[in-house]
């Protein structure tokens, strides 16, 4: 997994991103003409160092890199493809030499000779106006016609699939407001009264008990599940497993922080994954790195899942029948 550089550096170029990287891997083109940084994919250690110090938050982990911005995956990577140089508009003339004769006209054909004159008598070159009346009422109840009875088989789909569309938004979020389990309850209280969005959106709450860090994470949209993500402390890693994790052994003064996250898709109380994340953090309470190690859920885990849910409940007061 890598970080990407996304839209809002453009025209910005801000370079503290690349004072902080330790690997030296954020770069512009040579000339200065690109218009916004690149992460080179090969480089990146993924310590997500450069995330807090870019001041328009344009940099994000592959994974969660929002979906307008899907495309700047591939753009970080192309313009390492291309030898650090945005690829040129002027591709299209890689042929070389002078551009080629533009092909001679086409002569307009002959015009073809007019027929023969019609012979028509008076009476036939005109009619009395109730015959033209009666014509024209005619045509036009059968175009009238026509157009009453052909339908597009396209309209008819789109329409079909924006009722279903709907009818899915109302369930799903109705299934989600009568959810009384507790971790429905906590993801209902990060929500508080905001109302999902149809993109999506992510809400949080951090609190600190006992001298340790709880955090509430919970992902929902209008046509979407709602995931509930519950940070709690965990004890210190036994496993080195970061292959430049040796570059903060260098950084004098630092300390870790280590938590479990676990990830319930229906807040329902089933961990569905679970993360192994560790923070560094300098004495001057500067951040140094992330990283995330994912495990197999185990029912050990699952158990301080339960208690961690619990005991955030109880500081908040919810109550816990249902759960």
């Amino acid at each position: 997994m890598t970080h990407v550089i996304a839209e809002p550096c453009i025209d910005t170029k801000d370079t503290a991103c690349v004072d902080v990287c330790p690997v030296d891997c954020i770069h512009e083109a040579a000339d200065g003409s690109s218009p916004m940084l690149y992460i080179d994919p090969v480089e990146c250690i993924d310590c997500a160092a450069c995330v807090p110090a870019c001041p328009v938050d344009a940099i994000f982990e592959e994974s969660d890199l929002p979906s307008q911005w899907s495309k700047y995956t591939q753009i970080n990577a192309d313009f390492f493809a291309g030898g650090g140089a945005a690829a040129p508009a002027a591709a299209a003339a890689a042929g070389g030499g002078a551009a080629a004769a533009a092909p001679a006209k086409k002569a307009a054909p002959e015009p073809e000779p007019l027929p023969e004159p019609l012979e028509l008598t008076v009476e036939e070159m005109y009619k009395e106006l109730s015959e033209i009346r009666e014509d024209v009422a005619t045509n036009r109840g059968r175009e009238e016609e026509g157009k009453s009875t052909k339908r597009s088989p396209t309209l008819i789909f789109l329409a079909a699939a924006v009722i279903l569309l709907m009818v899915y938004g109302i369930s799903n979020n109705f299934s989600k407001s009568v959810n009384t389990s507790l971790y429905g309850k906590l993801s209902s209280f990060a929500l508080g009264d905001r109302k999902p969005t149809l993109s999506g959106s992510v809400y949080s709450v951090n609190q600190t008990i006992g001298g340790k860090r709880y955090t509430i994470e919970v992902s929902d949209s209008i046509f979407g599940g709602r995931t509930l993500r519950l940070q709690a402390p965990a004890e210190a890693f036994q496993k080195i497993y970061h292959k430049d994790e040796k570059f903060f052994g260098n950084v004098a003064n630092q300390y870790s922080r280590y938590y479990y996250t676990f990830v319930d898709d229906k807040s329902d109380g089933t961990v569905d994954s679970i993360l192994q994340v560790r923070e560094l953090w300098s004495k001057e309470n500067r951040f140094l790195g992330r990283y995330h190690n994912p495990i197999q859920p185990s029912p050990e885990l699952q158990k301080s899942y339960q208690e961690a849910a619990q005991t955030l409940a109880k500081q908040f007061g919810i109550a816990e029948s249902g759960a």
